[in-house]
């Protein structure tokens, strides 16, 4: 009768090392499936900054050509870029801007970036612009301000013309919308 309790115990460990097992190889498909997705969204990013970049230094080189003495300076082929990624109504969309050049958010469709037919949301909400290296987001004295919310718990509304600098990973509630940042320095000679 012992041997059989003895029998029956390491046919329980065997069990519950096989279930250990697989069940660390899901976990290990799983990391390597969503690893997988991020770098291919990020990848996304670095092509479009890249286009960015590229159609900046093609614009400086024909209005050059152009009028060789209007005084445009040439463009950085290094800085700060800025991604947002929006899910809404199961429709992803990923926008990628230059910080310097101002993007700004709002109802008014002929002059903003982004636009967000919504009543909460105001003609021209806010603005996210860079000094340097730094991105920052302006509200424009919206009605309802703008919410950034960052880590699980902590919310900032900025309203009256205040202003936040933005992380990477910070959400962005404008309305119903909600943006997450994505900040990243892209190099055109390295890339």
């Amino acid at each position: 009768a012992k041997l059989r309790i003895l029998t029956e115990d390491s046919r329980n460990m065997v069990l519950f090392a096989v279930f250990l097992i697989i069940f660390i190889f899901v976990l290990i498909v799983i990391f390597v499936v969503i690893s997988h997705i991020k770098k291919s969204e990020r990848q996304k990013c670095y092509a479009a900054a890249g286009n960015l970049l590229r159609e900046e230094f093609l614009n400086y080189a024909l209005q050059n050509t152009i009028c060789p003495d209007s005084g445009i300076t040439e463009p950085k082929s290094a800085k700060m870029m800025l991604c947002l990624k929006s899910k809404s109504a199961g429709k992803k969309a990923q926008f990628v801007f230059d910080p310097e050049k101002i993007v700004r958010i709002g109802r008014d469709d002929s002059e903003n970036n982004i636009f967000i037919n919504e009543a909460s949301v105001s003609q021209k909400h806010c603005q996210i612009y860079s000094n340097d290296y730094n991105v920052f987001l302006l509200d424009l004295f919206s009605v309802n301000g703008t919410v950034v919310k960052r880590r699980f718990f902590k919310k900032y509304r900025i309203l009256d013309g205040n202003q936040i600098k933005l992380r990477t990973g910070d959400r962005i509630a404008i309305g119903s919308a909600e943006f997450k940042v994505y900040l990243f320095y892209y190099d055109l000679t390295v890339m």
